[in-house]
């Protein structure tokens, strides 16, 4: 009697290894995901708790101004910025608990079209009153550009660039000034302070998404721009001029093309 031989086809062979190195890739890119993804939360979260910080610095120094002021009109205008400014902070503490869930199911930057003046206008009326408490040059170009990038954290970035420039700058002037270089607008931001110091510029290379560790000081808020900036893919250079204080510049993408 002959013996018959039995095997399985090799092309079932091939299938299994097929569906495994499927598998893995899946499981890989799957793990990335959420890799990125708790990044993004822990970054999110860490610039959030940076930014509740600025605004009760803001309404803390109006509540102050509020005590010394003697003329009516200035006085209801304080109050009317504090008023502001806790809505504010209860709007934004609403804002941190839905990013939170939604920043889970998130694992890149959510890029729009917009125009960028209406953010630089934000800028300019949270931070003016907090400038002209320490008697500081205030201005802020505000031009027409249509650009393409994740607008909240780009907001994130300009406000905490912002926030340190007006804090850390004793006397003088902040600066916000916008022109196009290639197909960039580049946002720049100024200031007559004495200067970020070498520790500071260190440390806002050292924020560890994975750790959530921070320092407190004007590396913090650096160090948030700049991870911010990273994440979106956006150019960062830090420099300090030789005639003082310091200068940071975000270069934004113009947008391709009109976005309806």
């Amino acid at each position: 009697m002959t013996r018959l031989e039995v095997s399985s086809p090799r092309s079932a062979d091939t299938d299994y290894i097929c569906i495994a190195t499927d598998s893995l890739a899946k499981m890989m890119s799957e793990h990335q995901t959420r890799e990125a993804s708790n990044q993004r939360l822990t970054l999110a979260m860490a610039a959030a708790g940076h930014d509740l910080r600025q605004q009760l610095h803001m309404l803390l120094g109006t509540v102050e101004m509020l005590t010394t002021v003697e003329n009516e009109v200035r006085c209801a205008e304080l109050s009317q910025r504090a008023k502001s400014l806790i809505f504010r902070l209860v709007g934004e503490l609403e804002q941190l608990v839905f990013q939170a869930r939604r920043e889970h199911s998130r694992a890149a930057a959510s890029t729009q079209c917009f125009v960028i003046s209406n953010l630089l206008g934000q800028l300019k009326s949270d931070w003016e009153l907090e400038a002209a408490g320490k008697y500081l040059r205030f201005n802020v170009d505000r031009p027409d550009y249509l650009v393409e990038s994740d607008q909240h954290l780009l907001k994130v970035i300009m406000n905490n660039l912002v926030g340190n420039a007006v804090q850390h700058t004793p006397e003088g002037g902040v600066t916000i000034t916008s022109s196009i270089e290639g197909r960039f607008v580049i946002l720049a931001v100024s200031d007559t302070g004495p200067g970020i110091s070498d520790e500071d510029l260190r440390r806002s290379f050292g924020f560890s998404a994975r750790s959530g560790r921070l320092d407190a000081g004007m590396g913090l808020g650096l160090s948030i721009a700049r991870k911010s900036a990273e994440l979106l893919g956006h150019e960062f250079q830090v420099s300090r001029p030789e005639n003082g204080g310091t200068c940071v510049r975000l270069f934004v993408p113009l947008a391709k093309q009109i976005c309806i």
